[in-house]
């Protein structure tokens, strides 16, 4: 089958893969180069990285995907079949050019978790399992028709690096079977059910400062879920620390109600994100409800590191108020 990749991001290249193996790409579709670092020399993606590497001759780099110039080179490829993963919103002129249509890769079990950011939102609300969904490209986004879904169980310490490589796998091998499918004409596709549909909206900067109030796991679950960006921060004496790492130590345990040493402020006054315990490996906070155990600290222009070496250069007193 001939096939249009379409894709920028790292989480595509094992799908992308897969596609070169099995079937005639004709061209890959990919987001111009960036300037990147102090001397902002210009970086192609992942996705075009690859295709050079692996000698693809047609990589196109639209500025606008609705271009005259590009609508009309896809179209002069009589491409099968586009594949999407990663990448930006096509329009209409684009997605309905194949004889086969557009299909997609998104990391969730859709109609939940739509968006630009599905894997870190499902992490961030505690959820147990997630998936990959193939579906053909509409007018929405990620509301088309879903060919095949898989799901997949989410460790409860697991963080968004981690689950993002596996369901990078996991697409790769869905699509294989969603094309072969599409290809032998047996593969059938379903309507979204638009009543269970969630938002997966692109993350900001704002969300990693931590929010105190909140019950342990629900920090923990952002800690996770925002690696590497935004990350989770909050500030010691006014100077910014990243939380790298934690531990939920008691999901029941209200204000107060933490064991503490003599110097730690009286049980009626504790409030969230004060530091109960400052010692040995770790620092306990006080949060809306249980407390948050963390283990490793990023200080602002510092590498990361172990609570106890940073403790060894840094005194925390218990009864601070972290901001």
């Amino acid at each position: 089958m001939k096939i249009v990749f379409m894709g920028s991001a790292e989480f595509g290249l094992p799908a992308f893969e897969m596609l070169l193996d099995r079937h005639d790409v004709a061209a890959v579709v990919s987001t111009p180069a960036k300037p990147k670092g102090r001397g902002l020399k210009l970086f192609d993606s992942p996705v075009t990285e690859f295709a050079k590497s692996r000698g693809i001759d047609t990589v196109l780099t639209p500025e606008n995907l609705q271009d005259p110039e590009f609508i009309t080179a896809l179209k002069s490829m009589q491409a099968d079949l586009f594949v999407v993963v990663a990448f930006r919103i096509l329009p209409a002129d684009v997605y309905t050019i194949p004889r086969l249509g557009t299909v997609n890769i998104h990391a969730s079990l859709l109609p939940r978790y739509r968006g630009a950011a599905p894997i870190h939102r499902a992490i961030e609300a505690g959820e147990s399992e997630t998936g990959v969904t193939v579906f053909r490209i509409d007018e929405g986004v990620d509301t088309g028709e879903v060919i095949l879904q898989r799901k997949i169980s989410i460790n409860g310490n697991e963080t968004t690096p981690e689950l993002y490589e596996r369901l990078s796998v996991m697409g790769a091998d869905v699509l294989r079977e969603a094309v072969d499918g599409l290809e032998s004409g047996s593969a059938s596709a379903s309507v979204q059910n638009q009543s269970e549909a969630t938002r997966a909206p692109k993350l900001t900067r704002q969300e990693g400062h931590i929010d105190w109030k909140l019950p342990s796991t629900k920090i923990f679950n952002k800690i996770r879920a925002f690696k590497p960006f935004p990350g989770t921060y909050f500030f010691i004496n006014g100077k910014r620390m990243n939380a790298e790492w934690a531990e939920v130590v008691d999901t029941n345990v209200c204000r107060g109600d933490h064991p503490r040493s003599p110097a730690a402020p009286d049980n009626d006054t504790v409030n969230p994100g004060t530091v109960l315990t400052a010692k040995g490996d770790f620092i306990d906070v006080q949060c809306g409800n249980g407390v948050l155990r963390i283990t490793k600290i990023k200080p602002e222009g510092r590498p990361a590191m172990d609570v106890r070496a940073f403790l060894l250069g840094h005194s925390v007193a218990e009864g601070t108020v972290l901001g």
